[in-house]
């Protein structure tokens, strides 16, 4: 089998192929935005910060949310922005144009060719890696697994997962808890736990994390160090269409083992061993199915490809790739949205007494409430979408004009997008349109929820396309997210199980709310003198009779 590696002579010669290729390549792409006059040219925004990579510094930093958001208010919801070498690109949080793009003619607008390059990659075939009738057989296969029955069966096993965090919690608060009875402790590290042992649980029927130890195995690691990660490579990660054609696959794996970067080789190493923990973990489902063990999404996705029609199963490669997407997916944003509800509720103790108030009257926690009792609580629900309107998880997703497009936005304007045009879609941004939200669209305001008209909008006529209350945080259309209804499961009984037993209150760190693709928590410290941060969540944390 070595035998068949090139030798080191040859390898020299074949990278050097390979480099005048990318070069080629970059050169023949750089010079496309001079050939002609672009439509786009009188779209208005912000200069380019560099020849090389335009505004790509600005949109991919962990600092870049104020940007973001910053070229809406500016520049309203159609603005244009600089790629490599002066490509221009659109970023777009404008109603009209959104649904242009997402309902109207989803057809025409595709993930971009770095998103799905790099997932199939990272992931295999799965849902986020593939396109056009494979993504929609894919989708019909996977769609039903989350539907609202499937999800109802699994409400002991959220409940079960959500009392063992109560119960370890309450013994690290006890053991080291003040005279005034609270502990410091890392929110964001205990909901991305959580997070995980749900999905485990839920998903998979397995425990990858008991709670009241600590845990760092190999794939946990990887699900969550993966995302931070791959935001550090996010402009190395412009040039994976460029990577993924220089020949066979073995020569593309020998071209990144010589890649001389860490978090390419970390990269690297935490697919493989996501993908080997997919394929155990599938042989480990069918096992369960076959003696009759309790149903979990991974087992009613297998049964169901079992059952389909010759032509609509999932390959070994696709099941491989949807399993590790599910639990990956659900555990980043769902950990991010958990954080910033808890820190939210520290800083307005008011709503948290509110929430608490109505879980107890309800019967919570001394009995586990139903769904129609859960999504029936007025401000849990209220807490639960306003969190993510403001503070969606993520802030942005990118697409490509498959074709050309003409794009309706403002009160009568339009613009003619050429094919092969990337674009940003400003899910935050049209999460805080005055247009849509009113006068206090900036503000955090659980209670815009609990009136008749929640938007107080200025023209009746304007309609975000989101598949969940009329916000961009899930998406729309054709790649909405399609385990939102799990999430909200997931999430809602995380905090009557929380809050129901707990008093959270702000620590006096300084906390900072950065951008890795997924919007995570961080705290300033001084480290030998100089102003740095580390990730965290410190809060202080009490239990309540």
């Amino acid at each position: 089998m070595f035998s068949l590696l090139p030798t080191l002579p040859s390898q020299r010669a074949l990278f050097d192929i390979l480099t005048y290729y990318v070069l080629f390549r970059v050169l023949k792409w750089s010079l496309k935005p001079w050939s002609s006059p672009s439509p786009l040219r009188y779209i208005p925004g912000p200069a380019p910060e560099s020849w090389f990579k335009g505004n790509l510094g600005q949109l991919f930093n962990a600092k870049g949310l104020p940007f973001h958001l910053g070229l809406g208010e500016l520049y309203g919801g159609m603005a244009k922005v600089h790629g490599f070498f002066g490509h221009e690109q659109l970023y777009i949080s404008d109603p009209k144009a959104l649904q242009d793009i997402l309902i109207k003619n989803p057809d025409a607008w595709e993930e971009t060719e770095v998103f799905i390059e790099t997932n199939r990659i990272i992931f295999g075939p799965g849902l986020v890696s593939t396109t056009g009738d494979v993504h929609k057989r894919q989708r019909k296969l996977v769609n039903p697994v989350f539907s609202p029955t499937n999800l109802r069966n699994l409400v002991p096993t959220f409940y079960g997962v959500a009392e063992r965090l109560t119960d370890v919690l309450t013994r690290e608060i006890r053991s080291r808890a003040g005279v005034d009875g609270f502990s410091v402790l890392d929110m964001s590290e205990w909901m991305s736990r959580a997070a995980l042992e749900t999905v485990g649980q839920t998903v998979l029927g397995y425990s990858f994390d008991p709670l009241d130890s600590p845990v760092n195995n190999a794939y946990t690691s990887a699900i969550r160090e993966l995302i931070p990660t791959l935001f550090s490579l996010s402009l190395v990660r412009q040039f994976a269409p460029f990577l993924v054609r220089l020949g066979p696959a073995w020569m593309r794996r020998r071209f990144v083992d010589w890649t001389p970067n860490l978090a390419v080789q970390k990269v690297k190493d935490m697919s493989d061993v996501m993908h080997n923990t997919a394929v155990k973990i599938l042989a480990d489902a069918r096992v369960n199915i076959r003696q009759q063990s309790k149903k979990t999404l991974i087992s009613l996705l297998l049964s169901a490809n079992d059952t389909a029609g010759r032509n609509e199963r999932l390959s070994e490669a696709e099941l491989a790739g949807q399993l590790t997407v599910m639990v990956f997916g659900a555990q980043d944003t769902s950990s991010s949205a958990l954080s910033r509800l808890i820190y939210q509720l520290s800083v307005r103790p008011d709503i948290q007494d509110n929430i608490r108030k109505e879980i107890r009257a309800a019967g919570a926690p001394e009995r586990h409430l139903t769904i129609e009792e859960i999504f029936a609580l007025p401000w849990l629900d209220a807490v639960l979408k306003e969190t993510l309107r403001l503070y969606p998880p993520v802030p942005f997703v990118r697409r490509t004009a498959l074709q050309e497009c003409t794009v309706h936005f403002g009160h009568d304007s339009s613009v003619t997008i050429p094919q092969g045009t990337i674009i940003f879609l400003g899910i935050a941004g049209a999460n805080r349109l005055p247009s849509v939200w009113g006068p206090h669209a900036k503000e955090w305001k659980p209670e815009r929820w609990l009136v008749g008209d929640v938007h107080h909008k200025v023209d009746s006529s304007v309609h975000l396309p989101g598949i969940y209350a009329e916000m961009m945080s899930f998406l729309g259309g054709k790649r909405s997210c399609i385990g939102y209804r799990f999430a909200q499961i997931e999430i809602k009984i995380l905090l009557i199980s929380l809050i129901s037993r707990f008093e959270i209150l702000p620590s006096e760190d300084d906390v900072v709310w950065n951008l890795s693709q997924i919007i995570s928590a961080s705290v300033r410290i001084m480290k030998e003198g100089v102003e740095a941060e580390e990730k965290g969540l410190p809060l202080r944390v009490k239990v309540v009779d």
